[in-house]
């Protein structure tokens, strides 16, 4: 084989240079896909590797940042100093739709910063973990920050309270997807003892498009009644919520609901016409034995939820239901239109169980039912049971 002849750059026309030079000639929207599998300091710090690519970054509008500390070992940047520069040398004009931010560190004032400049260039995502480990700051965080006539998808994981006036709305038309993780609900000012009536919210009945609303860990200070209204909210879930609320539920269009929680849950309902599906999965420990008003409640949530065609329960509703006998033969199974029932859980049930009884229970109304045992005993794998009883 002949030697290879080394082709020096030095020797190459500048046509011949800018023929090679594929990273100038790609397209502003191929290079802001690119940009969407790194961090948006990354994504700025490639405006060094060709003339080209200085100023496409401006332009980018999908922001994701991710920060474990003020200054950022991995790129040598100090988040702080970095925001604000990129905030202000951004293009203005160009428009950003999604921000997703994670941090465990950084100031509330960078936070702030980045909802306000969000919410004025007609973004229409924002997804925000802030998983700092020190307790709920007081004050840090008003939903008043939130205002926007484009935003349509706001995910908020922040340990922060949502202080709530009355005079106070959430200005979000277009919005239609709804999750909070960790948020603390506080009236301000705080309502007198002695007045139930001011203890009331009703923060969602102001989206007039919101589809799904996702409450996960959330926190209800002081406040007796936790109002949901809405005519096009089509899903709603409610997850380990800290509350001793009454859930006031009024939704035509609501065809899926999620409870996971405490056994002590108190719901009304005014109108659930076009509701299919529900998920109830409750906590028991031995404690509650002597609490029969636990299943009176589960069951007066069941009466509001009977129009449900496909159920989904976790063994320790089974186990309350098991325990309480007299309660459940004296109030019939609300739920007349069943299709499917399944009964969920992810270790092996205790052997107390009776799982015969309850699902006479559950067919006592709806003869024809189909029933479905699942029992994941490890995370990659499950037994599954098909109307095996």
């Amino acid at each position: 084989m002949g030697r290879r002849k080394s082709i020096k750059l030095s020797n190459m026309a500048p046509e011949d240079l800018n023929d090679d030079d594929r990273i100038s000639r790609l397209h502003d929207d191929l290079i802001h896909h690119i940009y969407s599998f790194m961090d948006t300091r990354f994504a700025v710090q490639t405006s060094l590797l060709s003339r080209r690519w200085r100023e496409t970054w401006k332009s980018y509008r999908f922001l994701n940042f991710k920060i474990e500390r003020p200054i950022d070992h991995k790129t040598g940047i100090k988040f702080p100093n970095f925001i604000h520069r990129f905030f202000s040398d951004r293009d203005h004009k160009s428009e950003i739709t999604t921000i997703d931010f994670q941090s465990n560190s950084i100031k509330l004032s960078n936070l702030k910063e980045t909802i306000i400049y969000a919410m004025s260039h007609r973004t229409q995502k924002v997804n925000i973990e802030f998983l700092s480990d020190k307790l709920t700051r007081r004050g840090g965080l008003d939903i008043s920050l939130f205002r926007s006539q484009f935003l349509q998808d706001l995910h908020l994981s922040i340990d922060f309270e949502l202080m709530i006036s009355p005079s106070l709305t959430w200005d979000l038309p277009s919005l239609t997807s709804l999750n909070l993780e960790g948020v603390t609900f506080t009236l301000n000012p705080p309502p007198p003892p002695t007045d139930s009536k001011c203890k009331s919210i009703d923060l969602f009945s102001h989206f007039p498009n919101l589809k799904t609303l996702v409450l996960i860990g959330c926190r209800l200070s002081n406040i007796d009644t936790f109002i949901i209204t809405s005519n096009s909210l089509h899903n709603l879930s409610l997850i380990d919520l800290n509350h001793n609320s009454e859930f006031i539920l009024t939704a035509p269009n609501l065809s899926s609901f999620t409870y996971h929680g405490m056994a002590r849950f108190s719901l009304s309902v005014k109108n659930l016409d076009s509701l299919q599906t529900v998920n109830f999965h409750t906590i028991y420990y031995r404690a509650l034995q002597k609490q029969p008003e636990l299943v009176e409640l589960m069951i007066k949530a069941f009466e509001q939820l009977h129009k449900a065609k496909f159920l989904a329960i976790n063994s320790d509703v089974v186990r309350f239901l098991s325990v309480f006998p007299e309660v459940v033969e004296r109030r019939r199974c609300p739920f007349r239109s069943l299709t499917s029932l399944t009964l969920v859980e992810h270790r092996l049930p205790p052997s107390s169980i009776v799982f015969s009884d309850v699902i006479d229970y559950f067919r006592s109304s709806s003869p024809g039912v189909k029933v479905n045992v699942e029992i994941g005993v490890a995370a990659s794998w499950k037994i599954c049971w098909v109307d095996c009883l």
